[in-house]
């Protein structure tokens, strides 16, 4: 055995240490991550154990006798066999901090019976059947092989392949005949999302936590392995096991409208609780009520649809700077931490228009925002699944077709790519999946037919002629090619002080930014940020407010969101119910509201459109849209 230096004493967790059977670990980065905070030039990380005081004891900080440096051991990933230590291993040449945490994990065997509503008015278990983790087995892909690829086609496409649909409905309505004693049954399908979504579970070994997986890096996993069960248990039931999801083709403009096959009332596709004013209209992919832009013609709502697309997909994507995944797939969520409101953290992907396209479907006469508007309900709608197969896709686009480098498509955080979720399969059986093993579609089993990407065609031309279009009444006829130094003449050259509630006004600051005239290389290697910071409050409506750069319009909230050049992007929440009805988690729904979000809008190709890259500063409009009484904005800054 190899001799230790000598420290202060000799405890298990110095022997830990030096064991060449445990992973490496990482020196403490002085880089901040939820759940390590600096005090005072001394770590600590404090929870809360089940007494609601705090547990001094979970974490340890420790000298390595060796090196001589820091470290911090978590007792919690020993006492619950997480197989030790997670580092997080950045790429070479990369600009990752090191971390030192234990991925989020459910903890399904405490799963709270919760009322789904914060008015009372509707309540569900939102617990799947139990699962008993002894015969729990961990997926593997021998055991889930298919042997033909299963192909996603178009909603709109469906009627070209009658046989594919009426498998499609005969596996629905069978699926709905299951008793709920089956996990398979559709209700019990609906409980997944809403257990998982709406904070049924805590998380493992932090009972006073409760388990979110939107607003995080686990949005996408999460709904990828969703789907990818769900899909399956159809195929069992009707003995196809090559039988495949359609998606919502909503970035098309053939798909922007809810597929004929979701609208026959006679159909176990058919949802009563679905917006009856949008069944035949063309989508607003940022849509806020049916009181904003009911005017707007078909043409018009279709441009500024593929340039909503063009901004969430195409615009994130221009740098190879390797934190950017986070920008589009969600921030950071790690064992301890505390979901910052409840929606904290939303990728792009998430946000705009996944979030738009549920608030559009939503009833527009039942209480409590179902089917689609809300995550305790949204699994009761079939149309949601569809709905998510085109989420999905937008993930896939972004990675095989958007990124063809090398730089990391995925967060490279061991604690990441380890977290895991439960799920029953098309037997019935109990199955435990890894994020690690979310990524490739081809390995699990499928693709998405090839579709037209208007969004990808967009020219720099096109874009400056909208430029043009939109500027000629602002600029009373004076418009030349270049018309970014006449702009400024209108925009506001004052700081406003925060904090400033959101309320009912808009907030319109100039913001310096920290680095002007960027070289080409420099623009590659890193994504220029607009961050603001902000508290957010209980809110039962659906949350959004819109952002936009250097424009001179005189916004009003009441106005229709304006998909213009200056559009940066938009945060928004749907309604949450809160979870934490019962047992240890009864008090959460209070606490968890107040908490400070962040919402990340990507800048480079932007102050290109726009002509501002040699700027030294910006102007930032935000337009109050809904749900945003509880809102005060903290702070607006770039990185």
């Amino acid at each position: 055995m190899a001799t230790l230096s000598s420290p202060t004493i000799i405890t298990t967790t110095s022997i830990l240490l030096n064991n060449p059977f445990l992973p490496k670990t990482p020196q403490l980065s002085a880089h901040h991550h939820r759940g390590v905070r600096s005090v005072n030039g001394k770590v600590s990380c404090q929870t809360k154990n089940n007494n609601g005081n705090d547990d001094n004891n979970q974490f340890q900080l420790i000298q390595n006798p060796n090196t001589n440096t820091p470290y911090l051991l978590d007792r919690r990933n020993i006492l619950l066999g997480l197989g030790g230590m997670y580092a997080a291993l950045g790429s070479e040449g990369a600009n990752y901090y090191n971390t030192l945490a234990a991925p989020i994990l459910p903890d399904v065997e405490k799963c709270t019976l919760s009322d789904a509503l914060w008015d009372g008015s509707v309540g569900d278990h939102c617990c799947p059947p139990p699962f008993d983790l002894n015969i729990t087995k961990d997926f593997e892909f021998k055991n889930y092989h298919n042997h033909v690829k299963k192909v996603r086609r178009p909603a709109h496409k469906a009627y070209e392949d009658q046989e594919w649909l009426n498998d499609y409905k005969r596996a629905i309505a069978i699926m709905k005949s299951l008793p709920m004693s089956d996990p398979r049954s559709h209700m019990q399908q609906a409980r997944v999302h809403c257990a998982y979504c709406d904070g049924s579970y805590p998380v493992l070994g932090h009972n006073d936590t409760r388990l979110e997986v939107h607003a995080s890096w686990l949005f996408p996993s999460f709904h990828r392995w969703y789907l990818y069960f769900y899909e399956r248990i159809l195929g069992k039931l009707i003995n196809k096991p090559d039988f495949a999801l359609p998606y919502w083709n909503w970035d098309h403009r053939d798909g922007m409208r809810i597929p004929e096959i979701f609208k026959e009332m006679d159909s176990p596709l058919f949802d009563p609780n679905r917006n009856t004013n949008h069944l035949d209209k063309m989508m607003n992919l940022s849509f806020v009520s049916d009181e904003e832009g009911s005017d707007v013609n078909e043409d018009d709502q279709y441009e500024e649809n593929i340039l909503l697309m063009r901004k969430a997909m195409v615009y994130p994507s221009v740098s190879d700077d390797p934190n950017k995944a986070e920008l589009f797939l969600g921030s950071p969520y790690r064992a301890g931490d505390k979901m910052e409101g409840d929606v904290s953290g939303a990728g792009i992907l998430e946000r705009m228009p996944h979030n738009s396209v549920h608030v559009w479907t939503r009833s527009n006469t039942i209480k409590g925002n179902q089917d689609m508007g809300a995550f305790w309900s949204a699994g009761r709608d079939p149309l949601f699944y569809c709905h998510h197969s085109n989420v999905d896709r937008m993930w896939s686009l972004w990675t095989d077709v958007l990124h063809g480098g090398n730089f990391p498509k995925t967060p490279e955080y061991d604690d990441y790519r380890n977290a895991y979720f439960y799920f029953y399969d098309e037997n019935a059986n109990p199955v435990r999946v890894y994020v690690r093993d979310s990524f490739d579609t081809e390995r699990l089993g499928y693709k998405y037919e090839d579709q037209e990407l208007p969004w990808m065609s967009i020219t720099q031309q096109q874009q400056q002629q909208q430029r043009q279009q939109q500027r000629q009444p602002l600029l009373g006829g004076r418009l030349k090619t270049r018309t970014f130094s006449l702009v400024k003449k209108v925009l506001t050259e004052l700081k406003v002080m925060l904090p400033l509630p959101l309320k009912y006004s808009v907030i319109k600051t100039k913001v310096d930014r920290p680095k002007k005239s960027r070289t080409k290389e420099d623009k590659l290697e890193h994504e220029e940020v607009l961050v603001i910071n902000f508290k957010l409050g209980k809110s039962k409506d659906f949350i959004k407010f819109d952002v936009y750069i250097n424009d001179g319009t005189d916004y009003k909230p009441e106005d229709k969101t304006k998909i213009n050049l200056e559009y940066a992007g938009s945060f928004t929440s749907l309604t949450h119910g809160g979870g934490g009805g019962g047992g240890d988690m009864s008090h959460m729904a209070e606490e968890d509201m107040g908490k400070n979000t962040v919402l990340k809008l990507a800048l480079n190709q932007l102050l290109e459109d726009l002509d501002a890259t040699d700027d030294d500063s910006i102007q930032v409009t935000i337009v109050p849209k809904s749900g945003t009484d509880s809102i005060v904005i903290t702070g607006i800054d770039i990185e």
